[in-house]
């Protein structure tokens, strides 16, 4: 196939899925994933996509997030060693407020492969997904308007309902977390859902790789002192630990 009908058809992929993941193309269209990697360069100067690690999406004018299909392919295997972790803290018997975000569904999949007996508030189709068939596991999930880009709920409906909810434990992700400014994310809405969360919980848990550090976004979570434990894939710089050790947050590490 010739590089202009490859791009045609990537474009084609673009405009009915929403977002490309570089390995899939790879294999569909039989070249190596540096050639796709070069297509979709190629794509991004023209303004057709734009690119993020591991594939590309259609940017929309409502909302600037990466697809959840795309980051779900981002650093799995740190997310999974994350949830390996946060599994430590977790027994029979929590409620658990576990968020949208990816590392969260990675916490859910492990709650589900121990079996641990717990209740689970979310706003996450993807969470309420990994437990359908639990034996253990009891689920709330609440409603409102719903996040296509991240398989979830959000609005004030949702919130509403999350006022009347408790939990002994939060884990939550956001998009970035900065020394100054606490915990943020590129969604308004989606950090009223995850504030709420931290608010009613005995303890919180803020699982992030460690792209999430030294970044900024727009909307506030919450002040890093709200924070209990922060559960992390590599080690942190002598000015975060001390940062974190005055806050009396707990940084735990894969």
């Amino acid at each position: 196939m010739l590089v202009i009908q490859r791009l045609k058809e990537i474009e084609k992929i673009l405009n009915e899925k929403g977002s490309v993941i570089i390995s899939t193309l790879s294999k569909q269209f039989n070249v190596s994933e540096e050639t796709i990697r070069r297509d979709l360069d190629k794509l991004e100067k023209t303004k057709v996509l734009k690119r993020v690690r591991g594939g590309a999406y259609l940017q929309s004018e409502t909302d600037k997030q990466v697809p959840l299909e795309i980051r779900e392919k981002i650093y799995l295997e740190e997310k999974h060693e994350i949830a390996n972790k946060a599994i430590e803290f977790i027994q029979d018997g929590d409620t658990l407020m576990i968020d949208s975000s990816t590392t969260a569904v990675c916490v859910a999949q492990i709650v589900d492969k121990y079996e641990k007996k717990v209740t689970v508030i979310t706003n996450s189709i993807r969470v309420v997904e990994v437990f359908q068939d639990s034996k253990w596991v009891k689920i709330v999930c609440v409603g409102g308007s719903f996040r296509k880009r991240t398989k979830s709920f959000i609005g004030s409906q949702a919130v509403n309902q999350l006022e009347t909810l408790y939990a002994n434990k939060a884990f939550v992700s956001c998009t970035a977390v900065n020394r100054k400014f606490g915990v943020t994310d590129d969604s308004e809405r989606e950090a009223e859902i995850r504030r709420k969360m931290i608010a009613n919980s005995e303890e919180t848990f803020l699982i992030v790789d460690r792209t999430k550090f030294d970044n900024l976004e727009s909307h506030l979570i919450c002040r890093l002192d709200k924070i209990d434990y922060i559960i992390t894939d590599q080690k942190l710089s002598n000015e975060w630990e001390e940062s974190l050790k005055k806050l009396k947050v707990d940084i735990v590490y894969i």
